[in-house]
């Protein structure tokens, strides 16, 4: 039997789906290299920081079809566990440009901050919540463009990653859908 969840379920969908409203409507252009691309940025920075949970991040220039060379970001909020193993939760801020991205990925995005703040209150017992792995929570930039900012943070993890749980297009209106793979085979 799977031993009793550390955090009680306290997942707001009211609040997140504010957030993604708020991202989608104050951010609508998040395409990399724009001034919201770099506004949504700090938008990410500025929802966790109540948390008091540490913010990273890792910049670097990227060549974008049609957009030409650009300034990536990617940030990430760390929940410390009991072992430095992480569990990387991520979901990519940016969008195309075409519209305001609510499910591309505002829904995403808005989700990682709600998680993140399960994961930095008290438990029942008034200590912070620490789990058995690191949780990264990871706002990922050139989603939209090929997922370039998780191939970045892919090639170079400041942790050691053993599973990836990808928010993406999550308020969408067909069904939900989990998609599990890895490096190799097992039973889900």
């Amino acid at each position: 039997p799977l031993p009793a969840p550390l955090l009680p379920p306290n997942f707001d969908g009211t609040a997140t789906a504010a957030l993604a409203r708020e991202l989608a409507t104050d951010f609508p252009d998040r395409a990399p290299g724009g001034t919201s691309s770099v506004r949504a940025a700090q938008w990410f920075r500025d929802q966790i920081a109540p948390y008091g949970l540490p913010v990273a991040s890792d910049a670097w220039t990227a060549e974008i079809a049609g957009r030409g060379k650009v300034r990536l970001v990617n940030l990430w909020a760390v929940a410390a566990g009991q072992s430095n193993d992480a569990i990387v939760v991520m979901a990519h801020r940016d969008d195309t440009g075409e519209g305001p991205g609510a499910n591309d990925n505002a829904s995403g995005t808005a989700a990682l901050v709600e998680l993140a703040r399960g994961y930095a209150q008290d438990s029942p017992t008034g200590q912070r919540v620490r789990s058995a792995h690191t949780i990264v929570f990871l706002s990922t930039d050139g989603g939209s463009f090929g997922g370039l900012g998780a191939e970045r943070f892919a090639e170079r993890p400041p942790f050691h990653v053993v599973a990836t749980i990808n928010l993406t297009g999550i308020a969408g209106p067909g069904p939900p859908r989990i998609t599990i793979t890895g490096d190799t085979p097992r039973s889900p």
